[in-house]
């Protein structure tokens, strides 16, 4: 497993052993640190999906565009597939719209446009029932990649437990 190696002190024994950061929004955003250096965000080119392949398919690509108008768009490049099975759908090749945004397990999501302003990670988490009353808790976040200062790319990590 890839990871980022963590001190775990044990108090009773006096020991000192390693551990590896299990919480994929930090696991994601270490590994986001590490390659984008001392740049506001890394280049796409610099992503590789097999330094957090356990945890790619709790992850989302999407492509930065804009309109006519100028506005931005946003394209679903790449869905995990346990991220396919939230969604009901493999959604790549489509644009997020209201109805994605209004998504309750990726309420990070409906915060896309900030990261093109602020391009640094945004996170979230929280609490919901989905339609077969089952508590949904989720964490995400969301990771800014470009270059030449323009955002191209954010990555979506999304983490869930029914109870």
């Amino acid at each position: 497993m890839v990871g980022v190696k963590l001190t775990h002190i044990n108090l009773q024994s006096r020991t000192v052993t390693p551990m590896i950061e299990q919480r994929l929004t930090d696991r994601l955003t270490k590994y986001w640190e590490l390659i984008r250096k001392d740049a506001p965000f890394p280049p796409l080119e610099s992503f590789n999906s097999a330094a957090v392949d356990d945890m790619w398919s709790n992850c989302m690509l999407f492509a930065v565009g804009k309109t006519g108008d100028n506005e931005k768009t946003y394209t679903f490049y790449r869905m995990g597939e346990r991220v396919k099975a939230a969604y009901g759908a493999d959604m790549v090749g489509q644009s997020l719209h209201a109805k994605h945004r209004a998504f309750k397990g990726a309420d990070v999501v409906k915060r896309i446009d900030d990261i093109i302003i602020d391009p640094k990670p945004i996170y979230d988490a929280g609490q919901f029932v989905n339609p077969d009353n089952k508590v949904i808790k989720f964490r995400s976040c969301m990771l800014p990649f470009g270059k030449d200062s323009v955002v191209t790319h954010v990555i979506a990590g999304l983490s869930w437990r029914e109870f």
